[in-house]
């Protein structure tokens, strides 16, 4: 069993003595430069190929003409959260005026969660946290991308 232990920690790590303390880490990755991650987390080059992409840039990952062909087109739409006896929750269109007719409250916080999720919202620790500041705070919005049959159940007024 030891050598077997052995033999995995071999295969997935590598240790290396620096200034006195350990550091491992996955031989196996061999990862992009972080100047590639910024630029491509801050919508300048395509996260598919790699191709510079032009302006504006829009913060998230995007996709170029060439490799965004192959994905349906996504809606941008801002999802705005204010707590009155429940989460009620009210969407906009991308220019921020327009507001489309479908109108939800929901009791629970997780329900948020579940929506921006659902709704193409990158939950990545730093998305869940700008979520649970806004809740704490009582009121907030993100921007959902929405696939075309989600905007337009959205866009379906109300009876």
């Amino acid at each position: 069993m030891a050598g077997v232990r052995l033999r995995m920690c071999e295969l997935l790590y590598l240790q290396r003595r620096i200034n006195g303390e350990y550091l491992l880490y996955n031989a196996a990755m061999g990862g992009e430069r972080a100047s590639t991650t910024r630029m491509r987390r801050s919508g300048k080059i395509c996260c598919e190929c790699g191709a510079m992409l032009p302006p504006p840039y829009l913060q998230g990952e995007r996709l170029c003409g060439r490799c965004g062909k192959d994905c349906p087109p996504k809606h941008r739409v801002y999802m705005q959260f204010t707590l009155t006896r429940g989460w009620f929750c009210q969407f906009l269109e991308a220019d921020l005026k327009t507001v489309l007719p479908c109108k939800v409250t929901v009791r629970d916080q997780k329900k948020l969660f579940e929506m921006a999720e659902r709704g193409g919202f990158h939950l990545s620790p730093a998305g869940r946290y700008s979520i649970q500041k806004a809740i704490d705070e009582g009121r907030g919005g993100i921007w959902l991308e929405l696939s075309g049959e989600q905007y337009a159940k959205l866009k379906r007024t109300v009876r």
